[in-house]
Formats: C-alpha cells, sequence, structure tokens
C-alpha cells in the first residue's frame, strides 16, 4: 500500500512540474526600428526581427496599393525582413505603418515600423511655367532653364527686358530689367523655346511700380510720448526724442529711397464729421516727410531696422531717462519761424526731405498718440512738384463739441492715395477715441500709450509691434492684435541698438 502511495506521489510531482515547465513560457519579439525613411527614389529598405515565436506581417496599406513590398510576410524566430519601396512621382510625401504580430490569436501582441517615404522634389528648372516679381527699380535677375541650347522670345514690344548672359553648366540664365517709370504695374513674358520652336520654359514676368511692396517693411515702434526729466517732471518742449523705428520684414535687401513718413491731419479725439469722407481712397495727412536718396542710396537688408528721429542728439546729456539719439539714420528738422522753438540740427545725420507741414515752427508727434502714422511710397511719375499741385485735401466738415455744432473748412492737409502705403499704424487714446485716422484696410485696430485724455501716466512709454517665435513681425493690418501698447522703449532695453 505504501508502495501505492509513494508512486501516486511522484507521479503528482511529475505532473506539477511540467505544468510549471509550460508556464515559464512567454512569446517575445522585438525589432531594431521603429521607423524607415527614404527619399523620392527606388529603394531597398530592411529591419530586423529578434523573436522566439511565431510572427505574421501585415500593413494598413490600401487594397491596391503597391507603393512597397515586405517579404516574408511571416516566419518564427530571428528573420532580416526586407522593404522594397517603389520611386514617388507624387508631389507629396506617403507614409505607412508595417505591423509585426505575434503570440496567442486571442492575445496577440504587436510592434510597428514607421514607413516614410519623401516627395520628389520640385527644382525650378523642373518646372515649365514661373513667375517672376520685378522691383520698380528694375536690375538683375538669374534664373533657372535646364536647357542646353534655346532661343529666347520676349513679348512684342517689350523694351524693358534684355538678356545678360546665359551658364549651361550652371542651367541659369540672367536678364536685365529697365527700371519702371509709370504708375502701375507692368507685365512681359519670356519664352524659352528648343531648336524645334517649341516652348520648354514660360517666365511670366511682372514689374511693381514701387521698390518695396505693403507689408515689406514695418513700423516697429513708435515713441511719441517723450519722457519725463526727473528734475522737473516735465518734458522737454520740443520732445526731441521722438522717433520711429522701421524694420525690413522680408527676405530681401530694400532700399528705402523716397519713402514718405506722415502723421495723420486730425486727432481722434475730436468728433469730426467730413461732408466728403476719404477713408476708403485716401489718408489724410498733415505731414509729408520723405527719406531722400536716388534710388539705392539707402538698402536696409533683410530684418535690419533704422531709426529716424525728431532730433538726433544725445538726450541723455540733459536726461538720464532718455535715449542717446545721436547715431539715429535719419532726423527731421524744421526751420522753426519761432525764436522761442527752435529746432536742432545734428550735421552727422541727414535730414528728412519736407514735402509738406502744417506747422511754421517744428513738427512734434502728437503726445497722447491720437493721430496715426504711415509709411508710403509714390510712382517714379508722382515727385514733390506733382504732389504738391495734385494731392491737396479741401473741402469742409462739422465739429461737433458739447458747445454746438461748427462748420469748418479743410486746410493744410494733402491726401495720400491708400495704394501708395506701405504701413499704417492707427493710433488713439485706449478711452475717449471718436474714429480712426485710416481706413480699416490699411489698419483694422489701433495702438496707445494713452488710457485716458490728458493719462500722466503714458510718458516714457511707446507702441511697439509684437515679434512670432519664427523673428519676424506681426502683421495682420490690425494693430489692436499686432502691438504691444504702453510697452518699454525697445532704445531702453537696447541703448547700443546699432
Amino acid at each position: 500500500m505504501k508502495k501505492i502511495l509513494f508512486a501516486l506521489a511522484a507521479a503528482l510531482v511529475v505532473l506539477a512540474g511540467c505544468e510549471k515547465e509550460e508556464e515559464k513560457f512567454v512569446p517575445q519579439l522585438s525589432v531594431d526600428k521603429q521607423e524607415l525613411s527614404t527619399g523620392f527614389e527606388a529603394a531597398e529598405l530592411s529591419f530586423a526581427i529578434t523573436a522566439n515565436c511565431g510572427w505574421t506581417i501585415t500593413t494598413d496599406a490600401a487594397e491596391g496599393e503597391t507603393w512597397f513590398e515586405v517579404a516574408p510576410a511571416e516566419g518564427d524566430g530571428n528573420a532580416e525582413v526586407t522593404v522594397k519601396v517603389n520611386a514617388n512621382e507624387n508631389e507629396k510625401g506617403r507614409t505607412a505603418v508595417i505591423t509585426v504580430s505575434y503570440g496567442p490569436e486571442e492575445l496577440a501582441q504587436h510592434e510597428d515600423v514607421a514607413l516614410v517615404q519623401e516627395a520628389e522634389p520640385v527644382r525650378p528648372e523642373d518646372r515649365t511655367e514661373e513667375d517672376v516679381a520685378v522691383r520698380a527699380r528694375g536690375g538683375e535677375k538669374t534664373l533657372a532653364v535646364s536647357a542646353k541650347h534655346y532661343t529666347l522670345s520676349i513679348s512684342e514690344g517689350c523694351d524693358w527686358i534684355s538678356e545678360v548672359s546665359r551658364d549651361v553648366d550652371s542651367k541659369s540664365l540672367t536678364l536685365s530689367f529697365s527700371a519702371n517709370p509709370g504708375d502701375d504695374y507692368r507685365d512681359a513674358t519670356v519664352l524659352v523655346q528648343n531648336g524645334d520652336g517649341e516652348t520648354v520654359k514660360t517666365f511670366n514676368v511682372k514689374q511693381s511700380w514701387r521698390n518695396i511692396e505693403s507689408g515689406e517693411l514695418l513700423i516697429e515702434e513708435i515713441y511719441f510720448s517723450s519722457t519725463l526729466i526727473p528734475e522737473t517732471g516735465k518734458t522737454d518742449k520740443v520732445k526731441g526724442d521722438q522717433y520711429f523705428r522701421l524694420t525690413n520684414n522680408c527676405d530681401e535687401t530694400l532700399y528705402l529711397d523716397g519713402l514718405m513718413i506722415m502723421e495723420a491731419k486730425y486727432p481722434t479725439l475730436v468728433n469730426y464729421e467730413f461732408a466728403d469722407p476719404i477713408k476708403d481712397k485716401f489718408c489724410g495727412v498733415g505731414t509729408v516727410y520723405c527719406i531722400p536718396g536716388s534710388g539705392d542710396d539707402v538698402p536696409l537688408a533683410s530684418g535690419k531696422s533704422l531709426i529716424i528721429a525728431n532730433n538726433a542728439q544725445n538726450h541723455k546729456e540733459t536726461n538720464p531717462d532718455s535715449f542717446d539719439l545721436s547715431n539715429a539714420d535719419f532726423e527731421w528738422f524744421d526751420t522753426s519761424t519761432l525764436a522761442s522753438l527752435p529746432d536742432i540740427d545734428n550735421p552727422d545725420v541727414p535730414n528728412l526731405d519736407i514735402w509738406f507741414t502744417y506747422t511754421n515752427t517744428i513738427w512734434i508727434l502728437h503726445i497722447q498718440g491720437a493721430q496715426g502714422c504711415a509709411i508710403a511710397l509714390p510712382p517714379a511719375s508722382v515727385d514733390k512738384e506733382k504732389f504738391l499741385a495734385d494731392y491737396i485735401w479741401d473741402g469742409e466738415y462739422v465739429n461737433h463739441t458739447q458747445a454746438g455744432d461748427f462748420p469748418m473748412s479743410i486746410s493744410k492737409a494733402y491726401k495720400v492715395p491708400n495704394d501708395w502705403v506701405i504701413d499704417a499704424v492707427n493710433l488713439s487714446v485706449l478711452e475717449g477715441g471718436f474714429d480712426l485716422s485710416f481706413d480699416s484696410s490699411l489698419d483694422a485696430g489701433f495702438t496707445y500709450c494713452s488710457e485716458k485724455k490728458n493719462d500722466s501716466t503714458k510718458y516714457n512709454k511707446s507702441v511697439r509691434r509684437i515679434r512670432l517665435d519664427d523673428g519676424r513681425l506681426a502683421d495682420t493690418n490690425n494693430s489692436t492684435n499686432d502691438f504691444t501698447p504702453r510697452a518699454v522703449p525697445t532704445l531702453k532695453e537696447n541703448p547700443n541698438w546699432k
């Protein structure tokens, strides 16, 4: 009997051991890559599987999609999997997921490998048609042409485009463009034709009537509030440390010769009603000062800024809270008729050209910021004489006041076409403005330093355009969104701005 019990116990031990051995087996699988990537050309890729079990491969490719093949599709244990990818002739890249499944069907696990293929790059020489933008000043441009032997055909009657050179090795063609003397865009077509007369490339040329397009040059900052003198608690009477900061917000060097700097004629704090409103077509201004130059004298590189000062002086010598503007790029200087209010000229800093100013003394930006400012470029056909003759703003308006309505005549004012404007900034007071200086097509909002009329906290502050994460300046044509009001002046943050 004892022998029987002993044998039964031994059998039970053996059975238990077998069960434990079976429980110890765990299917395991890993892949050595989580992503396979390749260019647009055909390629053969691979990844390794390390496994102690069987496995199968599936993909998320749609039925009939054959841009890649995977082999083997199944296996047991370790393996090298090959992925053959066809050339991508599409304009977009493409992706897929390769899934390796393993383990019991009801408890299957998986490892994913992403497959990424780039699109075929579109090279300039591969395009059969290309748009070419040319600024009013003209100049030379080098264009891509893949043909080795060709002739050029330029629009009939076009005498402002000519060939300079061609280089077969670099697959390039250099054309020269004359300056545009008109007040409108002009177009032409340049055809590249092979020996059989077939067009292999078309250049659609559009030349502007100006050298800076809207939004390329921006008013980054206006400092109009001026600086309080610590000893007196007042500003200096000529507000000499007022300044504009203009910034090149495009990828090319811009030439600022002839650029208009303007202030609106009427403040937004007064309730004016014009008999003939002009804002939808013109900016009504009381000052027009221009950057001097003959076309290529004032270059401004991409991302760079220049400062235009009221007085290009070191104002810290008389006010420690002010700025050193002695190294400004330009200043505006007026010949004052009032001995008690003279202007100061820095002979080392060029003056703006005065096309028109309403004042007989000196131009001071509205210290409450109630008059918007803008920059513009007129066509080459409009010089100072023509502007003063043809763009006078006259008419009637009613000044609505608490004391009554007073009919008035517009005087000492000019109108600048909205089409000329490069950038406009509506300025006002947060509480109490009646209307904006410029049309909403130029600026749909406004920015400010004064929160209310005669705000004593506005001093030592500026309005500054927001700088985005990519380094560009914000430009949505809405100063409420684009500017930081009541900001710390940039020259306060960085006195050595140059």
